[in-house]
């Protein structure tokens, strides 16, 4: 069966990074990028609207059939092409641990991270009553997923180290996170990744142009 006729619909120097740098790693397989440049509020037009509702980036486009979200995208390509190896099978047993993390980035990491960025309390709700829980148990949840490694499957590079590691990567640029030295090993260990290193190179290039 032939793959589906895939669109990215990307930004420099926002998540969809990520993206960008999971289409490294696959080996570049044939997609179409589409810039939009959110200064000129190109993703809250009528057209990109029109296909995610959010007007939010990455926004992957198979077939005409939208994918969004971080997590949903990686998943989504690492099956589509299952000759890179980013993707546990459903048979294998390291699946769910691959699932867990991506999904735990979404569900957990950021909500707690935000709250506590902008001095959100909650206040009389239990720690049951969110999402996350806590920050303190989100954080150290978190260093416990990457404190083996090298990479959160072990020897096995996957698109949860992508999901993953590119948020602890851009939490601590902004230092949102704590100064741990298993967040540090680990970012330095992905950020090595030639991948990592063309996807980037190719970002920067690209904000630059449009900047100019």
């Amino acid at each position: 069966m032939a793959a589906p006729k895939l669109v990215h619909y990307h930004a420099p120097n926002t998540r969809s990074f990520g993206t960008r740098w999971l289409f490294e790693e696959l080996g570049s397989p044939p997609h179409e990028l589409k810039i939009l440049d959110m200064k000129k509020g190109e993703h809250k037009s009528p057209a990109f609207l029109a296909i995610n509702p959010m007007g939010k980036v990455p926004t992957l486009a198979a077939d005409g059939v939208p994918v969004s979200e971080v997590g949903a995208i990686a998943i989504f390509l690492a099956d589509l092409f299952p000759e890179a190896n980013l993707a546990p099978t459903l048979d294998d047993p390291a699946r769910g641990t691959y699932l867990r993390w991506i999904i735990f980035n979404h569900g957990d990491v950021e909500p707690a991270v935000m709250d506590k960025a902008r001095n959100i309390q909650p206040g009389s709700l239990p720690p049951s009553a969110l999402c996350y829980g806590s920050y303190d148990d989100t954080v150290n949840a978190l260093v416990s997923a990457v404190r083996t490694g090298p990479y959160i499957l072990g020897e096995r590079f996957s698109a949860a180290d992508i999901v993953l590691g590119g948020a602890i990567r851009w939490l601590r640029l902004f230092k949102l996170l704590p100064d741990r030295p298993e967040f540090a090993s680990y970012v330095e260990r992905i950020t090595a990744r030639p991948a990592f290193k063309r996807a980037l190179e190719k970002d920067e290039a690209l904000a630059q142009a449009m900047a100019s």
